[in-house]
């Protein structure tokens, strides 16, 4: 049996070895036929090959009668030619022909070395654009065109800010067209106010120009237009071109040329828009772009600088800050490429607004923290003034501790640092403090070290040293208790001669803190008299009872809201009641309105279906899965202020957790509105009221009053719901017209 086997191991063996001897000639010419049509591909388009030596390139296509084709090559030894109608065309730089019947088309290019050959095809132009531009009204097909919205982005920005194509020539992404007898020809564009139209030259055999009228009731050229002087080196292109509408139209394209039969491929791209401004998280979405204008809310806090870098392209902008619920000092950015802008907090700043205007840019976003110590705390220049005031706010440096980073930032004219020292210990003990600071300036630092009475808060001993020998150190003995030591610059002067928030370079330095008890002291202890445990008692009893009337105010509080809300639970259609008092002069407006602005509170008990038919039938209402929102229309002699217009409007909150909530009151036409009284009192400023945290199963019940000439309000919330920006926006607009008016 081992015979056979041995014999059929050796045949396969065999047999094998000669298959694999055949297969490698085939394989080879087949990866040699394969680089014959190594073509390259960009965008979707092929945009030249690698030739294989002696061996013909060729690309065939379809064609009707009097479509055009074009074709634009550059090549070494290469020899194209372009077949159409049975008729052969050497090409050397460009060529455009017309087909005079129905055929096929055919790209043949062959050279005598390996070399790579670069061409720009267009392999069928079919088009009739109009050679008279309509009058504005007057009709006109709309040519399609490419929409790219915020959500399906079109662009890559770590290649540019351009959008890019995805297809050869074709009609959806790109203009073709060939201007016959040096006649311009028109195309019509349809835009959305607000959205920006982006034009690139892809294409061109000979010179053009595109200018460009925006058309609505009237007609406007504007004043941007492309244009290119020769023709389109091949596979190169023009730097993108925008053109933004400010109101509803169409935008029509002028496109014309000196020379005769122009062929181009003009990419056309609209962008939209939003005006409102977005929560940005810059963990998840650390880059923006936009086009026109963009607007954005990032989180800080007051020791986190904020960095832009504009990618490609400069762009401008203004930035204000959040402090204390106002938004403050509006400041002008000038965004460079490759020169970061540092944007610096004011004190106890939380957010920044950044509005950002260019035709098309780009924005990568970080921050930069400049705390003291890992303390988030930015240390004090001075050291405080006595010991009953508050010292929180002085960094802690723990003694002993490792070495910890600080910084002078000269940006916001920080020249020095307080940090405080915590010394346990009995009484009478001795303890040594040695400071060292590490710095590439050591020359610019100075450092103090104070021991204090802890009684009358005097200093007691003090040191104050600069650079000696390449070392910034000191020590000194300190009893228990508080004390300071500083770390600050030599010439503050020089240090402050700019403007706050100009962006200094900032000194960076290391503190280390080495601790030893030379002695430990006697362990105190003081027993109590009877009379100590006598008062001791009846002060706690007092004490008691004061934190105890809180919760009874609380208690007697809540009871009557309480009651309140089940008398309202059993009434109905309360808004109309209100009205009826008003008309049959039982009550004034005013003892109505107090009554109405304490049921707000008490109406917040009910549930949501039982609160809401209190009040009677909503003017709109909005619902999601999240959050439920409703809108009544008050009766104007409810209002406090002269002639505003009251509403009021109930958030239920179903699941989720709110931060950062804002209402905001739009106005779809016409003059914005303005809030001008809120009750219960939130923080409000122009259009938008702050109603900032809200857990799931909160009701909120508020009224407020609106200024402004517009026919109409639209109802929206922002802010952030569970950490993401989110937004809620009443589908219906609310009618403002009086009544009576009606």
């Amino acid at each position: 049996m081992d015979g056979p086997k041995l014999r059929f191991t050796a045949v396969f063996m065999v047999a094998m070895l000669a298959g694999m001897f055949f297969i490698a000639p085939a394989g080879a010419a087949e990866d040699l036929a394969g680089r014959a049509s190594d073509e390259t591909v960009r965008d979707g388009r092929v945009i030249g090959v690698l030739t294989v030596p002696d061996q013909t390139y060729e690309r065939t296509w379809t064609h009707r009668q009097g479509e055009w084709s074009s074709l634009a090559v550059d090549c070494g030894q290469c020899t194209v030619s372009l077949e159409l109608d049975d008729v052969e065309n050497d090409v050397t730089s460009f060529l455009n022909l017309q087909a005079t019947t129905d055929g096929t088309a055919r790209l043949s290019i062959v050279s005598p070395v390996q070399e790579f050959v670069s061409y720009s095809l267009i392999q069928t132009v079919d088009e009739q654009h109009p050679t008279v531009r309509p009058s504005p009204g007057e009709s006109m097909e709309a040519a399609p065109s490419w929409m790219c919205d915020q959500n399906n982005s079109c662009t890559d920005l770590s290649k540019g800010l351009d959008s890019i194509p995805s297809t050869e020539f074709s009609p959806g992404e790109f203009i073709l067209g060939v201007l016959d007898q040096e006649q311009a020809e028109y195309l019509a564009i349809a835009v959305d106010a607000g959205t920006t139209m982006e034009l690139q030259l892809l294409h061109a055999t000979s010179d053009l120009l595109v200018e460009v009228y925006m058309q609505t009731s009237i007609e406007t050229l504007l004043t941007q237009s492309l244009v290119q002087s020769g023709p389109l080196q091949v596979n190169q292109h023009s730097e993108s071109t925008y053109w933004h509408a400010e109101e509803e139209g169409r935008m029509i394209l002028k496109i014309s040329s000196d020379a005769p039969n122009t062929a181009y491929s003009l990419k056309r791209t609209l962008h939209t828009f939003s005006q409102e401004a977005q929560m940005i998280d810059l963990n998840s979405t650390p880059v923006v772009d936009g086009h026109h204008q963009k607007s954005m809310v990032i989180e800080t806090t007051e020791t986190e600088a904020l960095i832009i870098d504009a990618l490609h392209r400069n762009a401008t902008g203004q930035v204000e800050q959040l402090v204390a619920g106002q938004w403050l000092s509006a400041v002008s950015l000038e965004l460079t490429v490759d020169e970061p802008t540092h944007i610096y907090p004011y004190p106890n700043a939380s957010a920044f607004r950044l509005q950002v205007e260019g035709e098309r840019f780009a924005l990568e976003l970080g921050k930069m923290p400049f705390d003291d110590i890992n303390s988030n705390l930015e240390a004090p220049s001075v050291r405080p003034s006595g010991k009953t005031l508050d010292n929180t706010s002085w960094p802690l440096l723990p003694a002993p501790s490792e070495p910890l980073e600080g910084e002078l930032t000269l940006a916001i004219h920080d020249t020095a640092d307080v940090y405080k020292i915590e010394i346990n210990g009995f009484e009478e003990s001795v303890h040594l403090l040695q400071i060292k600071i590490v710095s590439e300036d050591l020359d610019m630092i100075q450092l103090e070290m104070w021991d204090l009475d802890q009684d009358t808060w005097e200093s007691i001993d003090f040191r104050l040293v600069g650079q000696v020998n390449g070392k910034v150190q000191s020590a000194l003995e300190l009893s228990r208790g508080t004390h300071f030591v500083r770390v600050s610059h030599v010439d503050v002067e020089n240090a402050t001669n700019h403007t706050r928030g100009d962006h200094i370079a900032p000194i960076k330095y290391v503190i280390t803190a080495v601790y030893t008890m030379i002695k430990e002291g006697n362990e105190p202890y003081f027993p109590p008299d009877e009379t100590t445990v006598m008062w001791g008692e009846v002060a706690r009893w007092v004490m008691g009872l004061l934190f105890l009337a809180p919760c009874a105010y609380v208690a007697v509080t809540f009871a009557s809201n309480r009651k309140l809300a089940r008398e309202m639970s059993e009434k109905t259609e309360q808004l109309k009641w209100f009205q009826s008092q008003m008309d049959s002069g039982e009550k004034s407006p005013f003892v109505l309105r107090k009554s109405l602005d304490k049921s707000l509170q008490a109406i917040a008990q009910l549930d949501w279906a039982t609160a809401c038919a209190t009040w009677g039938a909503t003017d709109a209402e909005h619902r999601t899965e999240g959050i439920s929102m409703a809108v009544w229309k008050l009766d104007q002699r409810l209002a406090k202020s002269e002639g505003a217009l009251p509403l009021m409007v109930a958030i239920h909150v179903i699941e989720g957790h709110w931060e950062l909530a804002a209402l905001r009151f739009d106005a779809p036409e016409g003059e914005a509105w303005e809030v001008v009284n809120v009750e219960p009192k939130f923080l409000f400023r122009g259009e938008e009221i702050f109603v900032d945290t809200m857990r799931g199963g909160n009701l909120t019940f508020l009224t407020l009053e609106l200024k402004g000439s517009a026919d109409h309000v639209d109802v929206e919330l922002n802010g952030r719901c569970n950490g993401e920006p989110s937004a809620a926006r009443m589908p219906q607009t609310i009618s403002m017209t009086n009544k009576e008016e009606e």
